[in-house]
């Protein structure tokens, strides 16, 4: 199997299971320093081009299919899912895809078209207004008043780092935020060029809820609809604080009406694969507020308890109908926690130490995470730590201080919004 994104944590969670299982690895990124690159289960590394460069990446993918043996792949990151689903009958003569088509990936990386989907089955949403000017923006903002979550239409028209500000209250708070996406965004890519009015950054009602506990709802769904695996966990700590990548997670049940939501949402955008959606309980409401259709950062998490999603994503590509109904069926009863937690340790350490040194984060409260990480009964899972393949934690290490020096401004202003 071809495995994208060999610096995301997904991704090495993915080599590292199916390499365990037998399947033999390829790991490709543009980067020298990708954890993945350097698990024991990757055979072989290839250099590509950027996944945002949709046609040139998928060239490079084409030639590579027609001068090797027949290879699976699957979506790791956004770029490589809008590359997959665009470029579906093309790459389907040298490789196995369980990839839904564009028009049904569009209604999850476009967060206006999923919002209204999600509505359309009866999950609430987050108050969101979609501005087609910066005067529209500057008016929303002062009708509507209260801390406002400029956020990107698409992860895919702006820079990967960037999930958004959170502004105000007032017009010239939401406007500043509003202008910074402008500027972050990607519009020589083959998405902005297909998708011009995706580029615009959507305003949305920021919910203070987002900053101590997200619900996610993690799972798969094959391309029947008749078998489905889900699991729930809590973030309860992210980078940065009130709007960022998860840095540590907690076991949760499966919210029985959440999931039923989630069923009837894949099936009205014609959804299946691999997913992880993110949802804030405020105010007595259930608010859905992310989907993710691809590998994501948190899955060695969901594969430790059970839910083998490499393995239905291999099985799906490869066509194994009765594999994917064997693990999608066998995985075992959640109703009884297991004492495990996820943590990025080394990030978790980067981000206490330098907002101590920076006053962002109490001393109690700096304990209060050290102590989480050692209660007693719980088993913390690392987002690279692993015994058996010990090379890309230290190697993810080398990758997060490397950024640190050539990004310090970025680092500077994550640190600034951890209040």
């Amino acid at each position: 199997m071809l495995l994208c994104d060999a610096g995301y944590y997904g991704t090495l969670a993915a080599v590292r299971s199916l390499g365990r299982a037998g399947v033999p690895i390829v790991t490709v990124d543009r980067s020298v320093l990708s954890p993945a690159r350097f698990s024991r289960y990757s055979s072989l590394h290839l250099a590509c081009p950027p996944f945002e460069q949709t046609q040139k990446w998928v060239e490079w993918l084409l030639r590579l299919g027609q001068s090797g043996p027949r290879q699976a792949i699957y979506a790791t990151s956004d770029a490589v899912s809008f590359a997959l689903a665009s470029y579906r009958d093309e790459l389907r003569s040298s490789f196995d895809l369980y990839q839904p088509d564009l028009g049904t990936m569009m209604r999850i990386l476009d967060k206006w078209q999923l919002l209204e989907h999600a509505r359309g089955v009866g999950i609430d949403t987050p108050e969101t207004w979609l501005p087609g000017s910066r005067r529209d923006a500057e008016q929303i903002a002062n009708e509507v008043g209260g801390t406002i979550l400029v956020k990107p239409r698409s992860q895919l028209s702006v820079q990967s780092n960037t999930k958004g500000v959170v502004a105000g209250p007032g017009a010239k708070a939401v406007l500043a935020g509003y202008d910074h996406l402008i500027e972050q965004g990607v519009y020589d890519s083959e998405f902005a060029n297909q998708y011009p009015d995706v580029m615009l950054p959507l305003l949305q009602r920021y919910h203070p809820e987002a900053l101590e506990a997200i619900y996610s709802l993690s799972g798969f769904r094959d391309i029947s609809g008749q078998h489905v695996a889900m699991l729930g966990a809590c973030k309860v700590l992210q980078r940065p604080r009130r709007l960022g990548v998860g840095l540590c997670f907690e076991e949760a049940a499966v919210d029985p009406d959440i999931a039923e939501g989630a069923a009837r949402l894949c099936e009205r955008i014609g959804y299946y694969g691999v997913f992880e959606i993110e949802f804030i309980h405020s105010g007595g409401r259930t608010l859905l507020i992310d989907f993710n259709a691809r590998f994501y950062n948190q899955m060695v998490f969901d594969i430790a308890r059970g839910l083998d999603l490499p393995g239905l994503a291999y099985a799906g590509a490869i066509g194994d109908d009765r594999e994917v109904a064997r693990l999608a069926s066998t995985m075992p009863s959640q109703k009884k926690s297991q004492g495990l937690a996820f943590c990025n340790r080394f990030g978790l350490e980067v981000t206490i130490g330098a907002q101590r040194v920076f006053g962002t984060m109490s001393r109690e409260e700096a304990m209060r995470w050290r102590e989480w990480l050692n209660a007693p009964g719980r088993r913390v899972l690392d987002a690279v730590r692993d015994a058996g393949d010990p090379l890309p934690a230290a190697i993810d290490v080398a990758q997060q201080l490397l950024q640190y020096v050539r990004h310090p401004r970025a680092f500077v202003r994550l640190l600034a919004m951890a209040r």
